[in-house]
């Protein structure tokens, strides 16, 4: 008898040492949900550290939100040092880009200038331009670490002003206003939608870097080519396979696309907050994830092509990278057709794309080309047909990328950079240097990966916290009251006015109420006045900064420094800085 209990013992033991081997031994598994750039880089990169990958795209397509174009602007490595790792990774070939689409080009009342015309035929709307910019820069260099930007209570109070109440105290002439104002729609939002201290922030990240950085070469096929090289190494994709519940517990997770089950180790979520909102999730989300998926403002974009059977325009503007309009018509650039003719590719954003939202296709397309023929007359006689790709309807994007509305940092900055139990997050709106971008596309498909191999090895992470707290807001209003004999923001704004903010404590993450959508606006029939331009008031306030393009410095003189902004206790210097270049948007 006590033989065969010896036996038995011996049998268990080898039994349970065997499983332990062969759980040991297993293949990790994740699931990533996603198939844009963001998904796609997270599953090449564990499927590279030996994990077994399955990709679910709810699209039948792979590349997120590509756009219309043939081609894409992209920066060099000091501007984009991931997206061209990959591009010599996948031996993908670029062009280097003219020297004159490096900067800028302007459209006024139809007619294009380069940043050198307009200096010398528009003296007062370059002044103004160059005064904003330096304006810009002053704000911007405010921020010690854009890691943490409202690294002290001054800073903080920024978060409750949006862009449009602090141009207007810039008293802008009226072209140099409009032109702005449809810089930072095309790149951000609406001014008006959009928070003060992360437009400062954003400018302070892309500090010194040039508009020739940010436009230093061309891509053909644009980010669909990149997509698909990354397709071409993944085992396991399933495209038309919108997830639609996640459950997670001690031993995995199981996902579940209509009828099927998939199941994992590890989840990966790349896709935008939109889309997320609508997938059930168990356990579900905390409040402060829920409030931020309905509450974080997306900047709103349609994107026209126009294709014609000749240039009708100048031909100097022929092969412009950005082209900003003062007449409605959103920021575009004009490119060669791939079978002769030439195509305009316009982007009406913020409360642009608002406006037309009710429209068709046709009745948008129509509302453009409307303005288009007032400035060149021979446009509907060389028009051929167009294309259209609208993210402010897509009910999976809800925007098109990630733009901070006031109050927001303060409540979800960089609440999707922590994993929650088995699911980490990915997506241009989880990366806090470059949202937006192919670059930060990128970068938080990485890191997304990264954080799943730390939690196979035991890693664990602090739950997500909002960023400040109430005693932070109200200290930042205490600042603000306070500075009105000439401290920090008489510095920024000129003079010895208060700006107008009112910093009030931030409410607990319980009780942080979600942000309503904007209210569709009831598009006319007539000739819409697309996008309602902000002119410039004459507030009796003096200058302030603003502004998102690679910054300059204030033109505004400095007073003493004051209340000097303390500096953040990490002081990290923004990482090669990716492009701002609308073509080189997130997908």
């Amino acid at each position: 008898m006590a033989a065969a209990w010896v036996r038995l013992c011996a049998l268990v033991l080898i039994g349970v040492s065997s499983g332990a081997a062969l759980a040991k031994d297993k293949t990790p598994s994740a699931i990533v949900v996603g198939g844009g750039l963001a998904g796609l880089t997270a599953a090449y990169e564990l499927q590279n550290k030996g994990w077994q990958v399955t990709l679910l795209e709810a699209k039948s397509g792979m590349g997120g939100r590509s756009g219309l174009a043939t081609s894409e602007w992209i920066g060099n490595a000091k501007s984009q040092p991931v997206l061209n790792q990959y591009l010599d990774r996948f031996k993908l070939e670029t062009l280097p880009a003219p020297e004159f689409v490096r900067t800028p080009g302007y459209l006024i009342d139809g007619e294009y200038f380069s940043g050198t015309d307009l200096a010398t035929k528009q003296p007062a709307t370059a002044e103004a331009l160059k005064r904003y910019e330096k304006t810009l820069d002053d704000l911007a260099r405010s921020i010690d670490d854009p890691l943490n930007p409202q690294a002290n209570s001054t800073l903080f109070a920024l978060d409750q002003m949006n862009v449009s109440t602090w141009l207007d105290k810039l008293q802008l002439p009226t072209t140099a206003r409009q032109l702005i104002n449809q810089q930072i729609r095309t790149r951000y939002d609406e001014p008006s939608r959009l928070s003060l201290l992360y437009f400062a922030q954003q400018n302070r990240v892309y500090r010194g870097v040039s508009d020739r950085d940010l436009r230093a070469a061309r891509l053909p096929g644009g980010s669909p080519v990149l997509a698909q090289a990354f397709v071409k190494q993944l085992k396991t994709i399933k495209t038309s396979s919108p997830v639609t519940a996640i459950v997670q517990d001690k031993d995995g997770v199981n996902v579940k696309v209509g009828s099927t089950d998939y199941k994992a180790d590890y989840l990966v979520m790349a896709v935008p907050l939109r889309a997320l909102a609508k997938i059930q999730i168990t356990p579900g989300l905390d409040t402060q994830h829920v409030a931020a998926l309905k509450g974080t403002n997306y900047g709103w974009r349609d994107q026209l092509m126009l294709k014609f059977k000749q240039p009708v325009w100048e031909s100097r503007a022929r092969m412009s990278g950005e082209i900003f309009s003062n007449a409605g018509l959103g920021m575009l650039w004009i490119e060669p057709a791939l079978k002769g003719g030439a195509n305009v590719v316009i982007n009406l954003s913020g409360d642009n794309a608002r406006l037309l939202q009710a429209f068709g296709d046709k009745q948008m397309v129509d509302q453009v080309l409307i303005r288009l023929h007032a400035f060149y007359p021979q446009a509907r006689g060389a028009f051929t047909g167009y294309e259209v790709k609208r993210y402010s309807i897509d009910a999976g994007t809800g925007g098109a990328y990630l733009a901070y509305g006031p109050g927001q940092i303060s409540k979800y900055w960089r609440l999707w950079e922590r994993p929650v139990q088995r699911i980490t997050f990915a997506g241009e709106h989880t990366d806090a240097l470059y949202p937006g971008t192919l670059e930060g596309a990128l970068r938080s498909g990485q890191r997304a990966a990264s954080q799943v191999q730390d939690l196979l090895a035991g890693k664990s992470f602090d739950p997500a916290k909002a960023a400040t707290v109430a005693a932070a807001a109200t200290a930042g209003a205490a600042v603000a009251k306070k500075d009105s004999g000439g401290g920090f923001f008489s510095r920024l704004f000129g003079g010895a006015d208060k700006p107008e903010v009112k910093a009030a404590p931030v409410a607990k993450v319980e009780e942080v109420a979600p942000v309503p959508a904007p209210a569709p606006v009831t598009a006319p029939a007539a000739p819409a006045e697309i996008a309602k331009e902000e002119p410039a008031k004459p507030a009796a306030t003096k200058a302030a900064p603003a502004k998102h393009a690679p910054a300059h410095k204030p033109a505004v003189k400095q007073a003493k420094k004051a209340v000097e902004p303390k500096k953040a206790t990490v002081k990290s210097e923004p990482v090669k800085k990716p492009v701002d270049n609308t073509q080189a948007k997130a997908n």
